[in-house]
């Protein structure tokens, strides 16, 4: 009977440390996988190219206007003195064109839309109509890849003031787009350099840069340069891209 409990006891003990050698492994391996899947760093590798606009827009628009009173616009507005402003209007926008193309911009670059008129009343004090304006209003588009042409279109507006052409220009916008021809450089570049930062990490560590776990190329961005939210208003610009990589440590 005591051989019996004896027998039993040991039986016990066994299981007993079996079992906790058993826990003891299976604590180890999850340790030593949380450390496998700890030894990983992130890092970020910035590119930057400066470039140029390659195309650019500017509206221009111009007009003529006279103010009859009531009594000259019910009797020659409508049949006489609006079809004089549609020809002297149509005037002034060969005049634009010519000047346009002397700055080198060509004809298919240039975009004429309608005339259009309206009118305007004037009232007195006691409300009664006195006076009508009669504006008639051209409008012109450039769009062209010679940007130094199109940052000149302005001055050269502004000049015709003295040949009594009122016309102005919008703002001009600048543009570059090809973005597509650097794309794969400018990640070989952030690449670059996130390992240049990944390596220097690892050896403030005392470990080896592995391979790459995971990457996120990030989003290219085109801004003015020495701007931090415009990106059309100069010829000069800075194309940006980050790059996130996390690498395996060794």
């Amino acid at each position: 009977m005591k051989q019996l409990k004896a027998y039993q006891y040991f039986t016990i003990a066994f299981i007993l440390a079996g079992g906790m050698t058993l826990s003891g492994y299976l604590l180890s391996l999850t340790f030593y996988k949380w450390q496998v899947a700890s030894d990983v760093i992130t890092v970020k590798g910035l590119a930057e190219r400066e470039v140029r606009a390659d195309w650019a827009q500017v509206p221009v628009r111009f007009s003529r206007s006279i103010i009859l009173s009531k009594e000259e616009y019910d009797e020659t507005g409508q049949q006489v003195i609006i079809p004089k402003l549609y020809n002297l209007i149509e005037a002034d926008h060969q005049i634009i064109k010519d000047t346009l193309l002397s700055l080198g911009i060509t004809n298919d670059e240039i975009i004429s839309y309608e005339v259009i008129s309206n009118t305007e009343d004037y009232r007195g004090e006691d409300g009664e109509h006195t006076d009508t304006k009669i504006i008639v209003q051209g409008n012109i588009l450039v769009e062209s890849t010679k940007v130094e042409a199109v940052s000149k279109i302005n001055s050269a507006i502004s000049h015709l003031m003295s040949k009594g052409i009122s016309a102005i220009t919008g703002s001009e916008k600048y543009h570059f787009s090809k973005l597509n021809d650097i794309k794969p450089e400018m990640i070989k570049e952030a690449v670059i350099a996130a390992r240049a930062a990944g390596k220097e990490l690892a050896g403030d560590t005392g470990s080896k840069l592995g391979r790459i776990k995971t990457a996120n190329q990030g989003r290219f961005s085109i801004m003015d340069k020495g701007e931090d939210y415009s990106d059309n208003r100069r010829i000069e610009k800075k194309v940006r891209v980050v790059t996130e990589i996390k690498f395996y440590l060794k």
